[in-house]
């Protein structure tokens, strides 16, 4: 999967990301979503249910404002290429890091609210089905039929 960065000071970098990587990725991300409203409401908040998720899950996706592709077409050269071998999950109190390594190097790190996190989960299942990669590490709440689909339902560039 090719991400494609466009940063404050306007460079681009390209990150490639394996299916495999994605694999392992794609858990992680759910384990947070799935903790965030226990961690704002205090440990006594019971684990929300698959609809609640659903819910969610739509709101933020409904939230998701069109931008143009930030590289369009072949690669210029002499761009930023990774292959991203290794990633980490850090939470704040007000946003979810993922960090994007190579080795162990950190090469981008990126910073999501809850709803860009939802935004980007749905984002990356959406690839996934569209590249046939069919996998069992999606939960119930993501994976109900129709649940993306419909007039509002995400474009992909």
């Amino acid at each position: 999967m090719r991400l494609s960065l466009e940063r404050g000071d306007d460079s681009v970098a390209v990150l490639w990301l394996t299916r495999r990587l994605m694999r392992r990725l794609v858990p992680q991300i759910v384990k947070v979503v799935d903790a965030l409203p226990r961690l704002r409401g205090g440990g006594g908040t019971p684990v929300p249910s698959d609809n609640a998720q659903r819910r969610s899950q739509l709101d933020a996706l409904g939230k998701i404002e069109q931008q143009a592709p930030v590289l369009a077409g072949e690669l210029p050269d002499g761009l930023e290429n990774h292959l991203i071998t290794g990633l980490g999950l850090r939470m704040a109190k007000t946003a979810v890091f993922i960090d994007f390594k190579v080795g162990e190097d950190v090469v981008q790190t990126l910073p999501f609210s809850e709803a860009a996190l939802r935004q980007w989960l749905g984002l990356l299942h959406a690839n996934f089905r569209k590249g046939e990669w069919v996998e069992d590490i999606w939960p119930a709440w993501i994976t109900a039929k129709g649940w993306d689909q419909g007039p509002d339902a995400m474009r992909l560039n």
